[in-house]
């Protein structure tokens, strides 16, 4: 019985962690949903401008939303997750933050709207 047993477990697909990038992918498909591709590599940027600013890695970050892209655009949501974490110039500058619509009034200084979001320093996180 025991052999059974870790014969089936060395056959169950262990899964690894998942990647930064992965990560990001994910992010930015599901919270810039609707937005041209400036405003998805915005998101992008303030989701990795919120990492560092608080210390966690991308796929710790709590507060936003997380999808896997369909099957048909997963390698371009990837695509734009590299090019962001591999970026210098960031077309948001330090924000960490973003909205649809308006700026939460508890929230610190507006730095850029991009279509629906507003991209925003948030003044504690």
């Amino acid at each position: 019985m025991t052999n059974l047993i870790l014969t089936i477990a060395f056959l169950l697909p262990v899964s690894a962690p998942p990647s930064e990038e992965g990560c990001l992918a994910r992010i930015m498909f599901a919270e810039s949903r609707g937005e041209s591709i400036e405003g998805t590599i915005a998101v992008g940027q303030a989701t990795v401008n919120r990492a560092k600013r608080t210390g966690k890695t991308i796929c710790k970050l709590t507060g936003v939303s997380r999808l896997t892209p369909p099957r048909n655009l997963k390698s371009h949501y990837t695509a734009l997750a590299k090019s962001v974490m591999r970026g210098k110039d960031s077309i948001v500058q330090n924000s960490d933050s973003w909205n649809t619509g308006t700026k939460p009034r508890y929230s610190g200084d507006v730095v850029r709207q991009i279509g629906g979001h507003v991209f925003y320093v948030m003044s504690r996180l």
